[in-house]
This record gives C-alpha cells, sequence and structure tokens, in this order.
C-alpha cells in the first residue's frame, strides 16, 4: 500500500514591523486564519517593534532583520534574500510600498523564484509627494511592481490609480478588500473598560482611532468639535499614539476644549471603548481602505467620515450606514456630529444598517480570495 506525501505550501509574508497599523493587522487577519495543515508559514519583520505580537495566534516563526535606519534599504535586500534561499517559500506576499519594493529586489535573478504578491495599502498619489526621495520611490515602484506576480489593491480607486501612474497591465492588479475578524471585535466591544470616564458624564461621547499623524488630521476634528460644544455637551475621545501628540493637546487648549477631550494613548482593545461612545468619527485626508471604519460598524456605533481618497466611499453608503463629509470642511463635519448626535433614531439606523455593512468584510468571506493567488 502507498501513502501520498502531500507538502505544504510554503508562505512567506514581509511586512515592516508589528506596530499599531491597518496593514500590519490585515496581515496578522490573514495569517491566523489560513489553515495551518496547508500552509508552512513565516512571518518577516523589518523592525523589532512589536506592538501586534499578542495578536498572533498562529505558531508562526518571526524573522527579524532589525533595520536600524533608513540607510538599511540595500542590507534588507540582502538580508531578505538569505531568508528566501533558505526557507525556499512558494510564494511572497509583502505589504506596504518600501517593503513590496524590497521584497521584489531579493527576488531578481533568484534560480528558484518564488511567486511575488505586493500588496498596496495607501493611496499613492496622496503619500508620495510627502515621502523623501519622491521621484525615486515613484521610480522603483513602478519598476517593481512591473516585476511582481500580481498586485493587490485594497481600494476600487487605488488600483485604477496605479493602472494609470505604474503603467501597469490590469489584468495583474486585483482589488481585495481588507477583512476583519468579526466574531473577536465583537467579543472584544463587549469587554469592561478599567476607566471611569464612561461614569458620570452627562454628556454624548465621541470617539476616533489612529496614529497622531498629519494626515489623520485631528487637528480639524478637534476645531470641527469646538463648534459643537457652542451647541451640544458632548466629550472627545482620542485613542492612539504619535509625534502630533503635544501639538493637539496645545490646539484643544488654544480652543478651550482641553477639558472636555481625553488623550487615551494606544489601547491593545480599542473596540471596548468605540462599542460605548455615541458616535466615531475619521477625519483623515487620505487612507487606503481605513479598517476602523469596518471595525467601529461592526462595534454597532454610528460612523462620521470624510470622503477622503480612498476607500471611505466604498465602505459608507451615505445616508444609509453612515456619513460622508469633505475632508477639509470642520463646518460641514461638526453640522453632521451635531444632526446625528440629536437624532437617536437615525444614530440607531445607521448602528444596524453599519453592523449588516461590516459582514461584508469578514475574515470568513475575504480570505478565500487570497488564498485563490497562493
Amino acid at each position: 500500500m502507498s501513502f501520498a506525501i502531500t507538502s505544504k505550501n510554503k508562505l512567506l509574508f514581509v511586512i515592516p514591523s508589528l506596530c499599531g497599523g491597518g496593514a500590519e493587522r490585515v496581515a496578522l487577519h490573514i495569517i491566523n486564519h489560513l489553515d495551518k495543515d496547508k500552509y508552512n508559514i513565516r512571518l518577516v519583520i523589518f523592525e523589532r517593534i512589536l506592538d501586534y505580537k499578542k495578536d498572533l495566534f498562529s505558531p508562526v516563526r518571526i524573522i527579524c532583520l532589525d533595520k536600524k535606519s533608513r540607510w538599511d534599504f540595500f542590507k534588507l535586500i540582502l538580508k531578505l534574500r538569505r531568508v528566501i534561499k533558505d526557507f525556499k517559500p512558494d510564494t511572497i506576499i509583502s505589504l506596504l510600498h518600501y517593503t513590496n519594493i524590497i521584497a521584489v529586489l531579493s527576488c531578481l535573478w533568484l534560480v528558484n523564484k518564488p511567486r511575488v504578491i505586493v500588496c498596496e495599502h495607501s493611496y499613492h498619489r496622496k503619500y508620495l509627494p510627502l515621502t523623501r526621495v519622491r521621484r525615486l520611490r515613484k521610480l522603483l515602484m513602478k519598476f517593481t511592481y512591473g516585476k511582481t506576480d500580481m498586485i493587490i489593491a485594497i481600494s476600487e480607486r487605488m488600483r485604477e490609480s496605479m493602472i494609470v501612474d505604474f503603467n501597469l497591465n490590469s489584468d495583474k492588479i486585483i482589488v481585495i478588500y481588507n477583512p476583519i475578524p468579526l466574531e473577536i471585535i465583537r467579543n472584544l466591544a463587549n469587554e469592561e473598560i478599567q476607566n471611569d470616564f464612561f461614569n458620570g458624564k452627562s454628556g454624548q461621547i465621541i470617539i476616533t482611532v489612529g496614529r497622531l499623524t498629519q494626515l489623520k488630521r485631528f487637528d480639524r476634528l478637534i476645531k470641527a468639535f469646538a463648534l459643537l460644544r457652542q451647541e451640544k455637551e458632548v466629550y472627545l475621545l482620542i485613542l492612539g499614539q504619535g509625534e502630533l501628540l503635544n501639538e493637539l493637546k496645545d490646539l484643544s487648549r488654544k480652543l478651550t476644549v482641553n477639558e472636555y477631550i481625553r488623550f487615551i494613548g494606544f489601547k491593545d482593545n480599542p473596540f471596548t471603548w468605540i462599542s460605548k461612545s455615541d458616535l466615531f468619527i475619521l477625519s483623515s485626508d487620505f487612507e487606503g481602505f481605513p479598517m476602523v471604519i469596518l471595525e467601529a460598524m461592526a462595534c454597532g456605533t454610528p460612523v462620521i467620515s470624510t470622503d477622503c481618497p480612498s476607500g471611505p466611499g466604498e465602505i459608507i453608503t451615505n445616508g444609509k450606514n453612515g456619513i460622508l463629509v469633505p475632508p477639509a470642511d470642520e463646518e460641514a463635519l461638526a453640522e453632521a456630529m451635531l444632526t446625528l448626535l440629536k437624532n437617536e433614531n437615525l444614530r440607531k439606523k445607521f448602528s444596524q444598517e453599519g453592523r449588516r455593512r461590516a459582514e461584508d468584510f469578514r475574515i470568513e468571506k475575504i480570505l478565500p480570495q487570497y488564498e485563490k493567488l497562493f
């Protein structure tokens, strides 16, 4: 009697770190839910930042390349190439443009070249102008993305702009929306908060979550909140950490709303905070495909978002399951918040419709789209 021996499909995921970013969470969601009887998985990170390590449920080996500075570009290529030669993956899945460039360059001229799939997670027309050596980055992206086996864009708008700007074959780039682990989010949302902020507050609570960086435009949210405070008793929670913390605190003092705003910092479980708030706001200038909107919807919290490129307009149907406002209009944002906070029936509608919309992005529905590529 003979037995068929089947080998596992080797997958090598490559991300910058395990920091608190959306792309990193997407990678972990996929890794956690892949069948370990079918796949042998390793995860490469460039920097030893491990905010999300506890969220990696699977027994996956993590390999850190110990990036020290931006001058380590060529060292990273050589180190990753060595990992690829040792592990001999069938497929490499890389996320975020800097990582994508290095992953593709690491595979050039290999004898046994793996399939290379890169995932673009932010809108390049907005973020590239803000980066160093932007022209060189764009040239490298155009060159390396043309060498890949498949490119995943996380929104239709991103796909269309990449085809045009990088001269890509449209058959080579597909859209796969970001997945969320719906049941995990909802279980975490039911946990108690070890904080007395929600006790004894007579006003309603608005919440936002994200890194305190320029692109998130929390300054505009604070200005809109100051306008809102003139009409209604309300509080603002900002979950996240980043380089603009002191600047945003100064702004809140300047606008005399500092006693109504709490900067909570990074939280392992933001969902319990979101679920207990009356309204969730995304105020960004640009995004890729903001998972935090889906997570707020999964928690049943009504959402208002700027209609920025790209993503919010592909999640929210304005007036049905949320509200979209122009990115640079603080008065429109304040008016939308006031309208929704005053209208309990509309909040209930958005809560119910948001939960339904979140179902479309549960990991169990999105994962098969990835597996077709492996």
